[in-house]
């Protein structure tokens, strides 16, 4: 189930969003949820006490008490794969917020225009960004959304899975093994053995590339150029 949250103390606007959304979402075949919040720090004790995981987070910038960027920097150390959306009438506050890995942001005086753009591409990119997929190891099996997976690598004849806090050794040999389209996904071979995931790059510097947990992975030569284009392709497509 796709859950959603919103977090806004504008209980006239948050309904207004909630109905956007729900009449994007229910045209599919989908299962979901959206719960509403007129304080962080509701939303916050959900999360932490009753131990709530949500796909997706609205979150309103200025608020009265705990700032959107307050709580989300909360979130964010439970959760990293959650996808925050913010919504702000102040558009410097935007600079403020780029270090906590957001997905996409709303202004308020452009809202009508960004809203349907940004659901869109949240159901385009549906697979990567909240379908869970198991990976079998040793031990037992980890469900992991494509999105949180920073990038796979194949080491001693098996394929490593590294995200922004951890990496799983699976029982797959090599990178054609795992049972995904992962090109279609957005993830790219940088090296031989090494695929890595387009949402989850910082920055690109001539032959290095730089992950949002600060990782820097090497890409081949002979990659570089195609890589670029490629990336910059993609940068495209999700501004679109």
């Amino acid at each position: 189930m796709l859950k959603i949250a919103i977090c806004e103390d504008d209980i006239v606007f948050a309904k207004e969003l909630e109905s956007i959304i729900d009449s994007k979402l229910i045209k599919l075949d989908l299962n979901y949820s959206i719960n509403l919040f007129s304080s962080g720090e509701e939303l916050l004790d959900e999360i932490t006490n009753a131990r709530e995981r949500y796909d997706v987070i609205f979150f309103d910038v200025q608020r009265p008490g705990l700032s959107g960027t307050e709580i989300a920097r909360e979130i964010r150390q439970l959760d990293d794969a959650c996808l925050f959306i913010f919504i702000t009438s102040k558009n410097d506050e935007i600079y403020k917020i780029l270090d906590l890995k957001i997905y996409n942001f709303i202004r308020k005086s452009h809202f009508e225009t960004e809203i349907g753009p940004i659901i869109d591409s949240l159901i385009k990119n549906f697979n990567s960004l909240i379908k869970y997929y198991a990976f079998p190891t040793n031990e037992d099996k980890v469900s992991l959304k494509l999105n949180e997976i920073s990038y796979f690598e194949v080491s001693n004849r098996h394929v490593i899975v590294h995200t922004n806090n951890q990496s799983y050794t699976t029982n797959y040999r090599t990178l054609k093994d795992i049972p995904i389209n992962l090109v279609d996904n957005n993830f790219y071979e940088i090296y031989r053995g090494i695929l890595v995931n387009l949402n989850q790059i910082k920055d690109v510097k001539y032959n290095d590339i730089i992950l949002m947990n600060g990782h820097k992975l090497f890409i081949a030569r002979g990659r570089v150029r195609d890589f670029k284009e490629t990336y910059f392709e993609f940068l495209i497509s999700e501004k679109g």
